[in-house]
């Protein structure tokens, strides 16, 4: 187990609170902060009708249902852009409303998993809180699972990170690397965990 730091809320200025989420994801590259995907999927919508795609996409061996159908996902991607870029799980994003992980953290006034004696992690499951919730998500134990699964442990290296070189140098170290190009889809798995949790 790492040496930890004496981490505290405090500690982080409120403008940073939405860097990084209780439970270790990068929200600052994240596309949902970022706002990347959606901008892509409104001009690939804007090129695609512009150019009626839906017509001359069968001289490319494309079938005009399967056009259609893929503007129909862009659609709804672009309607729930409208909501607007997702400030951070910590500061009130959508997944923070319900996350288990998220809760736990506010309950105890911490800003990641990184300030709780029960977290460590190099375990398999790095939070050993975990009930019997029918809703993983809601579950702070189970939820931890998912989440170092969906993204490859990065989230756990990266608490572990905050806990060997306190918040201040690790907010300045997410930045360096977010505006050098690093994004958080890079670590995602391609594992379907949540539609799995949901399925139980």
């Amino acid at each position: 187990m790492v040496e930890k730091l004496n981490l505290k809320l405090d500690d982080v200025k409120e403008e940073d609170r939405g860097i990084i989420a209780p439970c270790g994801i990068v929200c600052l590259g994240c596309d949902g902060h970022t706002g990347e995907g959606l901008e892509a999927a409104i001009k690939l919508k804007n090129i695609w009708e512009g150019g009626n795609l839906k017509d001359s996409g069968i001289t490319m061996g494309l079938n005009p249902e399967e056009i259609n159908v893929t503007l129909e996902v862009l659609n709804k991607v672009i309607e729930s852009g409208e909501r607007g870029k997702c400030p951070g799980c910590y500061i009130g994003g959508f997944a923070g409303q319900f996350c288990g992980i998220s809760k736990c953290v506010k309950s105890k006034g911490y800003w990641t998993c990184a300030e709780c004696d029960d977290y460590n992690s190099s375990e398999d499951n790095p939070c050993p809180n975990v009930g019997n919730n029918p809703m993983p998500m809601a579950d702070p134990g189970q939820m931890t699972k998912l989440i170092c699964t969906r993204y490859s442990r990065d989230t756990c290296n990266n608490l572990k990170r905050c806990q060997e070189i306190g918040y201040d140098s690790f907010i300045k170290e997410v930045k360096e690397k977010v505006a050098n190009g690093w994004r958080t889809w890079q670590v995602i798995s391609d594992e379907m965990v949540f539609t799995k949790a949901m399925q139980k």
